[in-house]
C-alpha cells in the first residue's frame, strides 16, 4: 500500500510541475516586429498601369505573439484588410489570416521573414479546376522602404503581378 501511495504522489507531483511549466509560445521574429510596427503610406500600379495609393499599418499584439496588419486602400480604390500574422503554435509555420471589406477571408502561409523578405501564400479550390494561387511578397528594400507585390498563378511556376506598393514609414 506504501508504494502505492508513494507511486500516486509522485505522478501527481510531476503532474504539477509539467502543469506549471510555461507552453512553449510560437511568435513572429523580433526583427518582422521590429521592421514592420508602425504606419506606412505607399503607391505603386497595377498591371495595367492604373495607380493605386494605400495606407498600412503593423501593431504587435498578445504579447508579440500576433501582428495586426490593416491595409486601406486610398480612393478611388476601396479594399480594406486586416490580417493577422503569426506562428502555428503546433506547425510552426508562419500565417496569416486576412479579413476584407468585400465578406473575403483567406489564410496564407509562408516560411517567415528571411534575408528581408516574407512571401505569404494562398491556395483556393476550384470545383473540377486546377487550384487558383496568391500571394503576397513583403520585399525590404533598405532600412526605411518595403515593397508589397500581389501576383496570381495557375501553376505555381508562373506568376502575374496584379499590382504593387512601395511604402514609407510616416
Amino acid at each position: 500500500m506504501k508504494k502505492v501511495t508513494l507511486a500516486l504522489g509522485l505522478f501527481m507531483a510531476a503532474l504539477g510541475t509539467q502543469a506549471q511549466q510555461k507552453p512553449k509560445q510560437a511568435k513572429p521574429s523580433k526583427e518582422l516586429i521590429s521592421y514592420f510596427a508602425g504606419n506606412w503610406t505607399g503607391e505603386g500600379k497595377f498591371s495595367n498601369g492604373k495607380p493605386i495609393a494605400a495606407d498600412l499599418s503593423f501593431t504587435p499584439s498578445l504579447d508579440s505573439s500576433w501582428v495586426e496588419y490593416r491595409h486601406i486602400d486610398k480612393v478611388p480604390n476601396t479594399y480594406k484588410a486586416t490580417s493577422w500574422w503569426g506562428l502555428d503554435a503546433q506547425s510552426g509555420e508562419f500565417v496569416a489570416y486576412v479579413f476584407d471589406n468585400f465578406g473575403g477571408h483567406r489564410k496564407f502561409t509562408g516560411d517567415g521573414w528571411k534575408n528581408g523578405k516574407l512571401t505569404l501564400t494562398f491556395s483556393q479550390e476550384n470545383k473540377g479546376a486546377n487550384p487558383t494561387l496568391q500571394h503576397f511578397i513583403y520585399e525590404k528594400l533598405s532600412e526605411k522602404p518595403f515593397k508589397m507585390t500581389f501576383e496570381v498563378s495557375k501553376d505555381g511556376t508562373t506568376w502575374r503581378m496584379v499590382d504593387y506598393l512601395v511604402f514609407q514609414k510616416i
